[in-house]
């Protein structure tokens, strides 16, 4: 029996760093094993001030992705576009179309920035989108196309996913080589 009086079997009898070991062990491994397997909880993306939809943008039309979200090829953040950006595009001549009344009435009432990026990945996962791109990876690999863009949820970002395509198991097809798995790769 412990101090506490609880019978413990013959190994942890007596030695109170072993017992603190074999805890300290068991419940690493159960964090660890929830952290490798547990799906996160992924918040559906609000509508936002200004109605917008990928599909119409990127498969209608054939905008690439980098064309608002700057820094999607090369940078390690892809940002959201500012309204500016919008009528860098939504201004031109061969734009009027009976919707642009709607679009100006909406970005007359939104703030400089309508769509805030909110970080899903862990503050400790470092993720650069230029060495993912460089790497052939497109946006559609993680992100979706058209209507699962217009989401969170979309996506999956989890562990297991990222390391099956680091393993190569993913895009089989597209013979990506497979990238570093050790830890300090991708968590700081």
């Amino acid at each position: 029996m412990d101090s506490w009086g609880i019978k413990l079997p013959g190994p942890l009898q007596g030695r109170p760093l072993r017992r603190a070991v074999v805890v300290f062990a068991f419940l690493f491994a159960m964090f660890l094993a929830d952290f490798l397997t547990g799906e996160p909880s992924v918040p559906e993306r609000p509508a936002g001030p200004v109605p917008f939809e990928h599909a119409l943008h990127g498969d209608s039309i054939g905008m690439d992705c980098a064309a608002c979200h700057t820094g999607a090829r090369s940078g390690v953040h892809a940002y959201m576009p500012s309204k500016a950006d919008c009528m860098d595009c939504h201004r031109l001549p061969m734009n009027e179309n009976p919707g642009i009344e709607l679009l100006d009435s909406a970005l007359a009432k939104a703030p400089d920035h309508p769509w805030q990026h909110r970080r899903i990945l862990p503050d400790h996962v470092v993720f650069h989108h230029g060495v993912h791109v460089a790497a052939g990876v497109s946006c559609a690999d993680c992100h979706g196309t058209g209507h699962t863009q217009n989401r969170y949820g979309g996506e999956t970002f989890n562990m297991q996913t990222c390391l099956k395509c680091h393993r190569g198991e993913t895009f089989k097809e597209r013979d990506f080589k497979p990238a570093a798995t050790y830890c300090a790769a991708c968590h700081r």
